[in-house]
């Protein structure tokens, strides 16, 4: 359980979309950027409190202008988008590959189980916050302010950390290994979900394919200096991405100062990870250990899956609404294509979930393991999809609405939390199927 899936960038008023470069993508001159942030809502008086910058029109000079090819409007633009696809399917892999040597290098160091969901809960919320304020940034065109203020809410998050654990070691009768690994793992978090918003997929995939391969043979091979090898794997891997980082950071000349709009930015999606986790800790307190392992595991899958289905379901919509000129179908073509996918993240964790307990446990009793992770997989994507596609209120909204399931489930029963997670579904997919609907929420 690793908070290094990334956020993606999402308001109610969204921004126009010039392109895969921001804002300021193929404007003739400073003066168009001003137009484009002017249409966009922002005044002078939002760009002195927000960026620093006495009016637009000097926030508009700071900006890059990137120059593209023209590029010829027919056809099914969405295919052509095989390398925004491929950059997904590897962020969904750098998620699993960090929640699996995270969670076995702390089983090998001896932690125990709630260190472990500690920790992890602590860097989802954390390394989701960090992310939100860095996509509210690059969303207006400005990354490399974005990473510069994440930098600063990392390591404010981290120096706070590292004074627990201080206290920790210095106190009598208190282990500072809790301290550590969430300190390491919340780390760990920011700064991979800011190497991925970058572009350096490919360097993390790399790093954490050798570490995790090397930790799960040295777990199978059962060596006695095995725990050591495996923290020696952590460190490293936590070095490289870490050394990648500092060498991104060169040519950042933005202060890592934060400021009151950076708070608001991270808030939305703290509370969605929040929530999330609060009703997967709360499922997990109600089944018996090895099948909280495949509920973990599933949720962890269907997360991972979540990122690369939001960008095909994005260049699929594009693609019909672009094919027909009737708005009532491609309305049809976006409430099915919804549906499918939805469908399929769900199918994808209860699959997951069942594979995982009947293999680490003997009796076959998987059906309440399924319905749990199935449920919550709902829920999870429901929120997910919602951010994406330009409500975050409606996202924490239904992160919450998954804790409170949970809360029924324990309190009342199977059948009551079941019944009130499925109502609220019914809810979500009603929404969601309303704002795709309209092909402006994805042109």
């Amino acid at each position: 359980m690793s908070a290094d899936s990334v956020t993606l960038p999402a308001s109610g008023n969204p921004l126009p979309n010039f392109d895969e470069n921001g804002i300021s993508y193929d404007a003739v001159d400073t003066f168009e950027i001003t137009a484009r942030l002017e249409a966009s809502g922002l005044s002078d008086r939002l760009v002195r409190q927000r960026h620093g910058a006495a009016d637009v029109f000097a926030y508009a000079q700071t900006m890059v202008q990137v120059r593209g090819a023209t590029r010829v409007p027919h056809g099914p633009r969405g295919w052509l988008g095989k390398g925004a696809l491929m950059e997904a399917a590897r962020r969904a892999i750098i998620l699993i590959l960090g929640a699996v040597l995270g969670g076995l290098t702390a089983t090998m160091l001896a932690a125990n189980t709630r260190e472990i969901l500690i920790a992890g809960i602590g860097a989802w919320v954390i390394g989701q916050s960090v992310s939100g304020i860095v996509w509210a940034y690059a969303g207006a065109g400005q990354l490399k302010r974005g990473i510069a203020r994440g930098t600063a809410a990392t390591l404010l998050v981290t120096s706070v950390l590292a004074c627990y654990l201080v206290v920790s070691l210095l106190l009598p009768g208190h282990d500072g290994s809790a301290a550590a690994l969430l300190m390491a793992w919340c780390w760990y978090s920011c700064i991979v979900s800011m190497l991925v918003i970058l572009g350096r997929s490919r360097f993390l995939l790399a790093v954490l394919a050798v570490g995790t391969g090397v930790v799960t043979l040295q777990i199978l091979l059962g060596y006695r200096g095995a725990p050591l090898i495996v923290a020696t794997v952590a460190v490293a891997v936590i070095v490289s991405v870490t050394a990648l980082f500092i060498a991104q950071q060169r040519t950042i000349k933005e202060r890592r100062v934060l400021n009151s709009g950076d708070w608001k930015a991270a808030i939305p999606p703290a509370a969605q990870a929040g929530f999330l986790a609060a009703a997967l800790s709360m499922a997990l307190t109600r089944l018996p250990a090895w099948e909280g392992t495949a509920l973990v595991a599933a949720t962890v899958v269907a997360a991972a899956a979540t990122d690369p289905a939001l960008v095909l379901m994005r260049q699929r919509l594009q693609w019909s609404s672009q094919r027909t000129p009737l708005l009532r179908h491609a309305a049809r073509n976006a409430w099915l294509l919804t549906m499918a996918i939805s469908a399929a993240i769900v199918v994808i964790s209860a699959v997951v979930s069942a594979l995982v307990v009947l293999f680490l446990v003997e009796e076959n009793r998987v059906a309440t393991t399924i319905i749990v992770a199935a449920t919550f997989s709902s829920l999870a994507t429901t929120s997910t999809t919602l951010n994406a596609f330009g409500l975050p209120r409606g996202a924490v909204g239904f992160a919450a609405a998954a804790s409170l399931s949970a809360a029924v489930w324990i309190v009342v029963g199977n059948l009551a939390g079941l019944l009130v997670a499925l109502g609220f579904l019914a809810i979500g997919l009603t929404v969601l199927l309303t704002r795709v609907a309209d092909p402006r929420t994805y042109a």
